[in-house]
C-alpha cells in the first residue's frame, strides 16, 4: 500500500471503531498489521482474516526460508505482540470459512486477487454475515487508471455496489482516482444486490470448468473446488438469482472456450508472436472486404437486372 492508502485504512478503523473486522486476502501481512495496531487500544475490537494461499504467494522460490513463509508471515516474525486480537484461516476460498466467522461483521476488508469475478464473489458471499451500517473498505481499485488493464475486478465491485457513501483518500497520483475506497453497507446494497449479479455477465479471467491450467494472457485459473463452495454459500443466501448466477457462468465458460480455441489456433500463435504482420495483414484483408462490399452495393444499385441473375446462378451453383 501506498502512504495516503495505509493512512485511509488506519483512519478509517480509528474513527468507525469496528468490533468484528474480516479481512480477505492477507499477502505479506502488511495490511493485517494495520489494522491489528489500529484496532490495539479498541477493547471490543477483533481482527479475522482469511486468504487463499496457505503459503504467501510471492515467497521467493529460490529461497527456501522465504518460500515456505506463511501468508500473514510478517505478523509471526515482527509484529507477534498484536496477534492477541486476530485469528486467521489459511487455504481456500473464503466462502469455504464465512459459515464459520459467522455474521455480525462491522467491516470488511477485501483486497484477493483482482481478476473478474473473484472481488464480486468474495463480497457477495460475505454479504449475508455483515450487519446493516457495516463498511467494506476496498484496496486496488484503479489498478486498469494506472497500467494493469485487466486486473477490473475491484472497480467492477465498487462502481456496481450500491451504497449512499462512497469514499476515497486524495490520491498520490491523481486527483480523484485513488487506489483504496471504501463505501456504506445498507439496506440498499442487500435490496440492489442484482446489480452485483448483473456485473458477474462481464468477461471473466477466472473461469471453472474449462481447462487444467492456465492460459497466459488469457486466464487464471479457478479450481473447481472454490467454484462449489461460492455455489454453495450463493445458492443458499441468494435463491433468487440462482438463474441469473448459472446462466452468467455458462456463458462465461462458452466465451472462454472460444477464447482458448482461438489462442491455441495457428491464427492466435501468428497474432502473438508476429504482431505486426498480423495487424499489416488483417487492415489489407478489411480493405478488401470493404472495396467489395462497395462494389456490390454499387451493382444492385446501378445495375439491378445484372445482381439479380448473378444471385440466381450463384444459387444454382452453391445452392444459396
Amino acid at each position: 500500500m501506498a502512504k495516503n492508502e495505509r493512512y485511509f485504512l488506519n483512519g478509517i478503523i480509528r474513527y468507525l471503531k469496528p468490533s468484528k473486522i474480516l479481512e480477505v486476502g492477507i499477502a505479506n501481512g502488511g495490511g493485517t498489521v494495520i489494522i491489528l495496531n489500529a484496532i490495539r487500544d479498541l477493547d471490543n475490537s477483533y481482527l479475522i482474516s482469511a486468504d487463499y494461499c496457505e503459503k504467501f504467494y510471492a515467497g521467493d522460490s529460490s529461497k527456501p526460508s522465504a518460500s515456505d513463509k506463511l501468508s500473514g508471515w510478517l505478523i509471526d516474525d515482527k509484529f507477534p505482540y498484536l496477534k492477541d486480537k486476530w485469528t486467521v484461516y489459511r487455504g481456500g476460498d473464503v466462502s469455504r470459512y464465512v459459515e464459520i466467522i459467522r455474521g455480525n461483521i462491522d467491516m470488511l476488508v477485501l483486497d484477493t486477487a483482482h481478476s473478474h469475478p473473484w472481488e464480486t464473489l468474495n463480497f457477495l458471499c460475505v454479504l449475508p454475515f455483515m450487519k446493516k451500517d457495516s463498511w467494506c473498505v476496498l484496496h486496488d481499485i484503479s489498478l486498469p487508471i494506472i497500467g494493469r488493464f485487466n486486473d477490473l475486478a475491484c472497480r467492477y465491485l465498487y462502481g456496481h455496489a450500491a451504497s449512499d457513501i462512497k469514499v476515497m483518500p486524495v490520491s498520490d497520483y491523481d486527483s480523484y482516482f485513488a487506489n483504496i475506497g471504501a463505501f456504506h453497507v445498507t439496506e440498499d446494497t442487500i435490496k440492489y444486490v442484482q446489480n452485483l449479479f448483473e456485473s458477474l455477465l462481464n468477461l471473466w479471467t477466472s473461469v471453472p470448468d474449462v481447462y487444467g491450467k492456465a492460459i497466459p494472457g488469457v486466464f487464471s485459473p479457478m479450481r473447481t473446488e472454490d467454484f462449489n463452495d461460492i455455489k454453495n454459500i450463493i445458492s443458499k443466501y441468494y435463491p433468487q438469482y440462482m438463474n441469473l448466477f448459472n446462466g452468467a457462468v455458462k456463458a462465461q465458460q462458452d466465451i472462454a472456450a472460444k477464447r482458448i480455441k482461438e489462442y491455441r489456433s495457428l491464427n492466435g500463435i501468428w497474432k502473438r508472436n508476429l504482431p505486426l504482420s498480423y495487424a499489416l495483414i488483417h487492415t489489407i484483408n478489411t480493405r478488401i472486404l470493404k472495396i467489395l462490399s462497395m462494389s456490390k452495393n454499387y451493382v444492385r444499385h446501378h445495375f439491378p437486372r445484372s445482381f439479380e441473375t448473378a444471385k440466381m446462378l450463384k444459387r444454382k451453383l452453391y445452392g444459396r
